[in-house]
């Protein structure tokens, strides 16, 4: 799955290999947050010989993730799209070309796993909200202040003028 033989490319510069696939995933962790696959991922694009022995993967990445809200821990559904850009080099040519963004296949064959995993991974955002004005959890009791306040005492003292605070009651 998701490895290409690419001798043609290579012996005719104008062929193009076209790529669709359907990766079913359930979940994968993504800096230490749990990401479900509501629908599998669907990649298109295609590998295109560009010259000078590179091939050159071109397409888009689409799925459909459930996540937890970062501020209140909800689950949160969200598209995510990435458009992909990557070219491959063959082994033997490895030391010809100085470039840190080509990847390296052998025996005419390349393997878009790594690729997908790397795209999906980026494709996540840092911090997910169920909506762009969520309110999170009180750091107290825990409620959810999107659906009321709660009747914590709550002083919105910043920690750093502790000392400050500690001078002024002494007078």
């Amino acid at each position: 799955m998701l490895r290409y033989q690419v001798k043609s490319l290579l012996t005719d510069p104008s062929a193009v290999i076209p790529v669709e696939e359907i990766i079913e995933r359930e979940q994968m962790t993504v800096a230490g947050e749990q990401v479900k696959f509501l629908t599998p991922c669907h990649l298109q694009g295609q590998l295109k010989n560009i010259g000078n022995g590179i091939i050159r993967f071109v397409g888009t990445l689409d799925m459909q993730v459930r996540m937890s809200c970062s501020r209140c821990t909800k689950d949160t559904d969200l598209p995510l799209h990435a458009a992909i850009e990557q070219r491959y080099i063959a082994d033997r040519q490895q030391g010809e070309i100085e470039d840190d963004d080509i990847e390296i296949y052998e025996n005419e064959l390349i393997d878009l796993n790594e690729l997908v995993e790397s795209e999906i991974s980026m494709a996540v955002p840092m911090k997910v909200l169920c909506r762009e004005d969520c309110k999170g959890l009180c750091p107290i009791c825990g409620k959810d202040l999107n659906e009321g306040s709660c009747d914590c005492e709550q002083e919105d003292i910043d920690p750093r003028w502790d000392a400050l605070k500690s001078l002024l009651q002494r007078e």
